[in-house]
């Protein structure tokens, strides 16, 4: 009984420490990059630089609040209803980059 109770104090200790310890998010890996938008209003994603373009991967949890539209500079989304929801984009080199669209 004493071991098991020193196990668990001990893995205590260790997982609190690890949690006091833990790294701030890393600016190589950003949260989701903030778009607003008022509705029928459509953001560019490949004129900002966040992806490598052309964009061939991309995906909208909600496609009542943003929905994925052809630009003539390349990928776009656009508002559609007001409310927030996370699309996502990549190319075929580099990673993909995720963005926050709130829609006004």
């Amino acid at each position: 009984m004493k071991t098991t109770f020193a196990t668990v104090l001990v893995l205590l200790t260790v997982f609190s420490s690890l949690a006091q310890c833990a790294d701030p998010p890393s600016p190589q890996f950003p949260g989701p990059y903030p778009v607003d938008l008022q509705v029928g209003e459509i953001f560019n994603v490949c004129k900002i630089g966040e992806i490598i373009c052309p964009a061939r991967y991309q995906i909208c949890d909600d496609l009542k609040v943003a929905d994925i539209v052809d630009t003539p500079d390349g990928l776009g989304f656009r508002g559609v209803g007001l409310g927030t929801t996370l699309c996502a984009a990549g190319g075929n080199f580099g990673p993909r980059r995720v963005f926050r669209i709130t829609v006004h």
